[in-house]
This record gives structure tokens, C-alpha cells and sequence, in this order.
């Protein structure tokens, strides 16, 4: 949930700059193919754009095998309904709210964009069909409310608008149909639907269904209408409901700016070079994204999902009633069935490892190796730090393979900590440790790298209190 959401606000803000230089630049001008053009590519250039920037997988040049060892909080565990059991990595609380309102939000355009496609399709089945000789289909209804439009290949229109001007409008639409515009329509509505908070998504939709409006009306003055009539015509069928989202609609633009093109000379090509302000404002939005602030940021939400908060939320009644002393404490039996204590899911001072994670994710970096022939992934390990700081009850709840099952088992039983404290008392609880394993493709380029056979490099960086480590192995000759 929490990608797409990164996904749509990487897009959303790489079109703004494309709006304004088709907007404040463009618009203007007589080239419409070019500028047709223009805001198609510069919809392709956003939908590519988080993956040009590398926000949903980071290219590792190193050597061997790299290692991601996540280290923070005990993370809640939520159990799903076959039994198997998945970490949440601590979040902040408003990316719950945002992942919660952004697909409220989709929920809500989606069924509205339902309702518009039912509708034109109920509009067009009751519809009269005839087949003309380009192979296009007249419909005509007799609903003098809706605006003359096209889809697809049919030309729909009232009885009313036939008699009264029914030829023109069949040039106008067929024109539509001819350019394919409704294709252009499909994309620029998906985008629109993914960043519907972003309102460049809509004026962006907007400007090329203009732009759709100017290429028929040019199409039609060419083919020999009067333009006199055909402005009439224009000004007579600026009424009416339409579908705007999904068809061309004869009366869907600014109807003065329209005569205006229709009279205005045609622009020169040089003029076209405008489109070249592009290039640094979208370098610009690029190197954004690259500020560690905004990727740290958009990390939290792509890695967020609103079913992990919801455990979050189960598990905190319990930390509260631990935490008070006049109720009875919340404890999961030990699995190993050692003795009568309780173990607790959360403390009021949580164990803590001497030195604090810093010294943790070294301490597991210098001790984790690298398992030939090891599977990509992610294991959980859970244990119980008892009263006396060291480990115990250890399992793994998710594994990955044999070896590195118990190769993490292993580094695991060799940590100490200081012990979680209830009421100023040591007591027992749970600890899980995600560890990842990741392994990338050797570069030949690299294989003369500073660094010996047979060691191990590390590099930590930290996100919202998470901290993860890369181990990266070299194994000996």
C-alpha cells in the first residue's frame, strides 16, 4: 500500500513541472500534434521517473554478498491466518492516516469514475445505431440535455443536435475518432485517478483534451466548413451535460479561446524550442528525491501498511495494562516451559544491548557469516532476554533456509543485554531480530576492489530510529 502511494507522489510532483512549461509555454501556440505530444511524453517521463531515480530498488555495486540486518525496537508480530508470522518495522503514526486517506481518496474517484462509464454506456445502448461508411456509429437519443461526444468509435448525439447541425458535429467527433484521442484519454484519466489529491493530475488532463479540441476544430475548418457557421454551431451546443473524464465533448473548452486559435496564424517551429525548459526543471524535481530528508520520508510510507498498524493497535492495550501497577501482568509462557515466570510482550524499560544498537549491529556484523550458497531473503528470530540479560527461548519464526537459520540462531545466543525493567524489577521478555539476506551480482568491474578476501565490510544507516546494516562478505579464496 505504502509503495504505491510513494509511487503516485514521485509522479504527482514530476508533472507539475510538465504542466507548467505545456501551460505557461505552450499553450499558446498552433503546433497541437507537437503539443499533443508533448503531454503524452511527459506522462511516460513521470510514470518512469521513480524508477529512473531508484527509489524502489537500490543498485549495490559490491562484491559477493550483502547482508541487511535490521535492528531497532522488538518489533510487534502479527500473525496472519495460515500461522505465519510477519515483522512490522516501527512507523510513524501518520503514515497510517496518510496510507488511510490517500486510498480513501482512490476509493472514492474510482467508483465515480464506474458511475461515468456506466452512465455514457447506458447513453449509448439506448441510442439508435447506425453504421456510417468510415466505419464509425452514429448514435442517436433523445435526451436534449447531454452535449454531443464520441468514444471509441461511436458518435453519440440527440435527435435535436442531428437536425440542427448534424454534419459539422459528425466532422467534429469523427476527427476525434480519426487522431485516436480517446486512447490519450485512457492515460491521462489513470494518472489523473493515481495522483486525484495532485491538482496538476486533473489541469494536466485537462490541457490535452484542449489540445484534442483544437486538432478537430482545426480538422474541421480545413475540410472546407464555414467558419462563421461552425463557430455559431459551437456557442449554440455550450450547454448540456457531458462526460468529462472519459470522452471528447463537443462543448468541452473555453469556448473564446477556441475561436481564437481557430483565427490565430500558425506558429512558427522555432517556437517549439520552449519545450526544451523541461529538461532542467525535471532534472530539478529529480534531484529532489535525491535529498536524504524526502527518500528517508518516502522510505516510512513505502514500506508501511495499514494492516500492520492495526496490530500495532492490538498489541497497545496490553503494553498499557503492563504498565500500570495495580493491574496483573500480561505474559506469554515461556516455550521453553522453564520455571513460572511470565514473559513479558513489552516492558516498561525494554533490554537494552550494551552500547545501544550501534554496538548491537556491530557486534552481530562481526559474527554473522555469510553461508555459501545461501537463499535471498529475510528470516525472524525471536527470543527471551531473561532477568539475568542473556538469551534464551530462541527460535526462528519465519526461516529461510537450514544454515542460515541456524547460523543467526548462533550469533543470536551470543548477545547480553541489560534486561527489561517492570516496576523496577529485571523481568523477562520477548525480542525479535529481523535479518535479511541479500546477495547481488558480482561486477567485473569490482573485482579489483581495495578489499581483502575473506573479510567483511559494514555499512549502517539509520531511518525513523530503524537502523539497518549491510554486511558485505568476500569470501577467500
Amino acid at each position: 500500500m505504502g509503495a504505491l502511494l510513494v509511487y503516485s507522489i514521485i509522479v504527482g510532483v514530476t508533472l507539475i513541472p510538465i504542466y507548467l512549461i505545456v501551460r505557461l509555454l505552450m499553450s499558446g501556440l498552433t503546433c497541437w500534434r507537437f503539443n499533443r505530444g508533448l503531454i503524452l511524453f511527459g506522462y511516460l517521463i513521470a510514470l518512469a521517473m521513480p524508477f529512473v531515480i531508484g527509489w524502489i530498488h537500490s543498485i549495490d555495486f559490491s562484491d559477493g554478498a550483502v547482508l541487511d540486518i535490521e535492528v531497532g525496537l522488538p518489533s510487534v508480530m502479527a500473525v496472519v491466518a495460515d500461522g505465519e508470522v510477519d515483522a512490522v518495522s516501527p512507523v510513524k503514526w501518520w503514515c497510517a492516516g496518510v496510507i488511510a486517506l490517500y486510498f480513501t481518496g482512490l476509493l472514492f474517484f474510482l467508483l465515480r469514475e464506474l458511475f461515468i462509464w456506466n452512465r455514457m454506456h447506458s447513453v449509448i445502448s439506448r441510442s439508435s445505431h447506425v453504421t456510417m461508411p468510415d466505419g464509425n456509429v452514429l448514435c442517436i437519443h433523445f435526451d436534449e440535455s447531454i452535449a454531443p461526444f464520441s468514444w471509441y468509435r461511436y458518435i453519440v448525439m440527440s435527435q435535436k443536435d442531428y437536425d440542427e447541425g448534424g454534419s459539422t458535429v459528425i466532422m467534429h467527433e469523427s476527427m476525434h475518432i480519426k487522431a485516436r484521442h480517446w486512447l490519450d484519454l485512457l492515460l491521462a484519466e489513470a494518472v489523473a485517478l493515481l495522483v486525484w489529491y495532485n491538482p496538476a493530475g486533473w489541469l494536466m488532463r485537462n490541457e490535452l483534451q484542449a489540445v484534442h479540441e483544437y486538432e478537430a476544430d482545426n480538422g474541421v475548418v480545413t475540410g472546407g466548413a464555414n467558419v462563421r457557421d461552425y463557430q455559431l454551431l459551437l456557442i449554440q451546443k455550450a450547454v448540456g451535460s457531458r462526460f468529462p473524464s472519459i470522452a471528447n465533448s463537443l462543448d468541452h473548452s473555453n469556448l473564446s479561446k477556441r475561436i481564437k486559435m481557430m483565427l490565430r496564424k500558425k506558429s512558427s517551429p522555432v517556437q517549439r524550442w520552449r519545450a526544451i525548459a523541461a529538461v532542467p526543471a525535471l532534472a530539478l524535481t529529480a534531484v529532489v528525491f535525491f535529498n536524504p530528508g524526502v527518500a528517508e520520508a518516502l522510505e516510512s510510507l513505502s514500506t508501511a501498511k495499514v494492516t500492520n498498524y492495526v496490530a500495532i493497535m492490538q498489541e497497545e492495550p496490553a503494553a498499557a495494562a503492563v504498565a500500570e501497577p495495580e493491574q496483573s501482568p500480561i505474559a506469554l509462557p515461556s516455550q521453553s516451559g522453564e520455571g513460572d515466570d511470565g514473559v513479558y510482550r513489552s516492558a516498561e524499560t525494554m533490554p537494552q544491548y550494551e552500547g545501544g544498537e550501534a554496538a548491537l549491529m556491530k557486534f552481530i556484523a562481526s559474527n554473522l557469516k555469510w553461508i555459501p550458497g545461501g537463499k535471498n531473503g529475510r528470516l525472524i528470530v525471536q527470543f527471551v532476554v531473561k532477568k539475568d540479560g542473556t538469551v534464551g527461548d530462541v527460535k526462528v519464526l519465519r526461516p529461510l533456509s537450514p544454515e542460515q537459520d541456524a547460523e543467526a540462531e548462533r550469533v543470536v545466543r551470543m548477545l547480553k543485554f541489560t534486561p527489561g525493567m517492570m516496576q523496577g524489577k529485571p523481568v523477562n521478555v520477548w525480542y525479535t531480530l529481523p535479518v535479511s539476506f541479500r546477495e547481488t551480482k558480482q561486477s567485473n568491474s569490482n573485482t579489483n576492489s581495495n578489499t581483502a578476501p575473506g573479510t567483511t565490510t559494514t555499512t549502517t544507516t539509520t531511518t525513523d530510529g530503524v537502523s539497518t546494516t549491510e554486511v558485505s562478505y568476500s569470501p577467500g579464496n
